[in-house]
């Protein structure tokens, strides 16, 4: 028996809002947060928007620490100042020594290592910030929070690509587990919106360049769908021990029941054209959470919009899952937020719960014509109300990473 795993705090930055709150209300109304690129100049690139994250507020923190920090960090920090708050974490009579963080990244400090060499490009050596190596650390964003908080126990920073913020919350469960720590705070967080990397996925072919319809770009599953759309921001959870919450008397917002892990060991980008490795790691988070397809009431998909990844996911899903893959209802949230890649997990997970604890399913954007390839019980056009007690969540990144989770919301 497994010790349980609750969820009491949870947090959120991304183009749909600077909360989970705003987040959860641009979901359920199926509004877009897609817009033109205006980070940087990006006429000469194939793919012009993106989801970028719109005045953060940034008055916490001191100018000068503000100056170090990558964006990954800061949105990494601010969705941590809402959980912490939710689960109560501001009061004290709890262990310090015994609380610890892992957060999941794709890129890191992709955006300072970006500005540190067009400013070496310009100036040589001197135009090279003495922060730039420590800033773009991948790790910056656990120890970050770690520092700010005051938490002694492990940190760890995990990238497994898109799948980074799923991963980061089953280490966090295989932690607390353990007994290692007593409460972990856990998610992932991303600022990829570069000149270079948008680039690279276009290069790759990997991106919608729907530029005049930004907001009509990512279309998972869609028969007519031509690649995701780059996001940023960050998706936060506390999670505790069921003992370690109850002994707080704080409010159990739901409970992560199981995750699974695999690798295709196919493709550097592509993934296993049978599904296999997806298949094992729907397989193993369904063992591990102790449930069958029967008790699954909800499929937060990894959707991303890309033409071969839609079509494996669903086939892997029909595979794991049997005849009720054609009856569980599916959605879709990058179809709002587009791909916020290593962070894209953690917010999958958040919506997942707020699915089960309100009894909303989010419609999937765009979705106007269902690949037929994708045979999914698709929600699309309108939000559904239905009774949600355990939640599918899929994660499946380049390199064939594939992470699953399985939530539960607060009633259960």
């Amino acid at each position: 028996m497994h010790t349980r795993i609750a969820v009491t705090g949870m947090g959120a930055v991304t183009p749909l809002g600077n909360s989970m709150e705003e987040t959860w209300q641009g979901l359920v109304r199926g509004r877009s947060g897609i817009g033109p690129i205006t980070r940087f100049d990006a006429s000469n690139l194939p793919c012009r928007i993106a989801g970028e994250i719109r005045d953060l507020p940034k008055d916490p923190y001191p100018k000068k620490l503000l100056r170090r920090l990558d964006p990954f960090v800061l949105y990494a920090l601010t969705a941590c100042s809402e959980a912490f708050s939710q689960a109560g974490l501001d009061r004290s009579g709890w262990d310090r020594t015994r609380a610890g963080v892992v957060i999941g990244s794709s890129r890191g400090g992709i955006t300072t290592l970006e500005a540190g060499m067009a400013s070496y490009a310009r100036k040589g050596f001197q135009g090279l910030s003495p922060h730039l190596t420590v800033s773009s650390l991948i790790n910056q964003a656990p120890a970050m929070i770690s520092m700010q908080h005051q938490l002694l126990g492990p940190s760890l920073a995990v990238s497994t690509a898109c799948a980074s913020g799923a991963h980061a919350i089953g280490e966090a469960v295989r932690i607390l587990r353990s007994g290692d720590a007593d409460l972990i705070i856990s998610g992932g967080s991303e600022a990829p919106i570069t000149s270079m990397i948008i680039g690279g996925f276009a290069r790759a072919r990997a991106l919608s360049r729907r530029n005049q319809e930004p907001e009509k770009a990512c279309r998972p599953f869609d028969r007519d769908r031509d690649g995701f759309v780059i996001s940023e921001g960050a998706g936060i959870l506390i999670l505790e021990t069921w003992e370690h919450a109850e002994s707080r008397g704080v409010k159990i917002l739901g409970e992560i029941l199981g995750f699974g892990l695999s690798s295709d060991a196919c493709h550097m980008t592509a993934p296993d054209p049978r599904g296999d490795g997806m298949i094992r790691a729907l397989r193993l988070a369904m063992r591990d959470a102790g449930i069958g397809p029967n008790e699954i009431d909800l499929i937060n998909t990894h959707g991303t919009g890309t033409r071969l990844n839609d079509r494996i996911e669903a086939l892997a899903l029909n595979s794991a899952l049997g005849p009720r893959s054609a009856v569980i209802p599916a959605c879709a949230i990058k179809s709002m937020t587009g791909h916020m890649l290593g962070a894209s997990g953690a917010l999958e997970a958040i919506a997942s719960i707020l699915s089960a604890n309100t009894g909303i399913i989010p419609p999937i954007l765009n979705l106007e014509h269902p690949d037929p390839e994708c045979g999914l019980n698709f929600v699309c056009g309108e939000p559904q109300r239905a009774r949600i007690t355990t939640v599918l969540s899929s994660s499946f990144a380049f390199g064939g990473a594939n992470a699953v989770l399985i939530v539960r919301g607060a009633a259960f």
